[in-house]
């Protein structure tokens, strides 16, 4: 055996620990599409369960079925990753606009105007009874046809599109796509990601801003420069994660953000605090933290688990379609079934709502697998057409 003296381990106070690369998946990522189904989920049980009203309700407190609203700003966060990580992985190629306007046109506009007609044209003549619950929708038909039913919501300071009075967060997402290819082609990734950052600081404060002079509570909802903290957010972190260092450094600040800011935001919801619009601003890092972590989760992990969910993914798929449908499917079949009338039949209003949800929600999930296979997937052959 050959003796070795004891070296003295070395302390280097000046070195800097090696962070860690996570590199962001490219193409195709299944664990957003099961982001994208947790969402509809979500805001999916809140509709049907209680946290609407008239024909949806039975309940007096859904309690944490209100939560399920929140979904919505799920979405926008996804929404804001994803489309900024196309647009900056599309930059410098040929067409950037243009295959960039007519991919987002062929996977909204057909399904987003058929509703249109159905609601507002075809429904309204095929039923008296259907005209008169359409009938606030129709009245401001100039609005939804030109994308902006956030605008008159927030003219009104009311919710006055009645079956479409969900169209607003379309209307958000739309001025979004028009206004944010400019931005990303103009910037750099860092002064693009100054550019996104600024946004969430900048809506955040109009949106407290507005609430303090006396602006309607609507309007603060959803109004699109009162509204742009998720898709912002959502953006900073698609920029963010194109840097050298992937996602790893924002896994370690998504392991803080998301309990922080996730149980802030649960507190002041079940507290009914509005704080000057604050909490929109705390579920939107709640949920960028919650897509990092889930894009970062190893499989055997629950966030891995749930990002590799096939029931989570099918939602995810047929999402836009059951979000589009669920609101006036309730309006369609109030004449025939109400969450009040089965609590009458049951004789429990927590039964009868339960049961009006599970039955709803298995309506809107055939009608949107109806929308995908019979319309919308027609539209969507010829994206490869237009840069992929």
């Amino acid at each position: 055996m050959v003796w070795r003296p004891f070296v003295a381990p070395r302390f280097d106070l000046t070195a800097q620990p090696q962070a860690t690369v996570i590199e962001l998946p490219r193409g195709h990522i299944p664990a957003l599409d099961a982001i994208r189904g947790l969402a509809i989920v979500l805001v999916t049980l809140y509709r049907f369960g209680g946290g609407g009203e008239g024909p949806a309700r039975a309940v007096a407190d859904p309690g944490l079925i209100y939560l399920g609203a929140r979904g919505v700003d799920l979405f926008f966060v996804l929404s804001g990753f994803l489309i900024t990580g196309i647009l900056f992985d599309a930059k410098g190629q040929a067409n950037y606009f243009r295959n960039f306007y007519i991919r987002r046109t062929l996977r909204i506009f057909p399904l987003y105007y058929a509703a249109l007609v159905v609601t507002l044209l075809v429904l309204p003549w095929l039923s008296t009874g259907w005209a008169s619950s359409l009938q606030p929708a129709v009245d401001h038909q100039s609005w939804l046809w030109l994308y902006g039913a956030n605008v008159v919501q927030s003219i009104e300071g009311a919710w006055c599109l009645g079956p479409l009075n969900h169209f607003w967060s379309l209307a958000i997402e739309e001025h979004f796509y028009l206004l944010w290819p400019l931005a990303i082609y103009l910037t750099s990734r860092r002064g693009a990601m100054a550019l996104a950052g600024g946004l969430v600081f900048a809506s955040t404060a109009a949106r407290g801003i507005w609430l303090i002079s006396g602006g309607s509570d609507v309007a603060a909802e959803v109004f699109t420069p009162l509204r742009m903290d998720g898709l912002a957010l959502g953006s900073w972190l698609a920029l963010a994660a194109r840097s050298p260092g992937g996602l790893g450094w924002l896994v370690r600040w998504s392991r803080l953000a998301l309990p922080a800011a996730g149980i802030l935001a649960v507190a002041t919801a079940l507290l009914h605090l509005r704080l000057l619009g604050l909490p929109s601003a705390l579920w939107a890092v709640a949920c960028g933290a919650l897509l990092v972590l889930t894009l970062a989760a190893p499989r055997p992990s629950w966030l891995g688990k749930c990002g590799n969910s096939s029931i989570l993914q099918f939602f995810g798929k047929y999402s836009y379609a059951m979000y589009v449908v669920q609101l006036p499917l309730i309006y369609l079949l109030a004449p025939f079934i109400t969450a009040p009338g089965l609590a009458l039949f049951c004789g429990l209003a927590w039964l009868g709502q339960a049961l009006y949800c599970a039955i709803l929600f298995a309506l809107t999930t055939a009608g949107a697998l109806l929308s995908w296979h019979v319309f919308e997937k027609h539209f969507l052959t010829l994206k490869h057409r237009f840069g992929g």
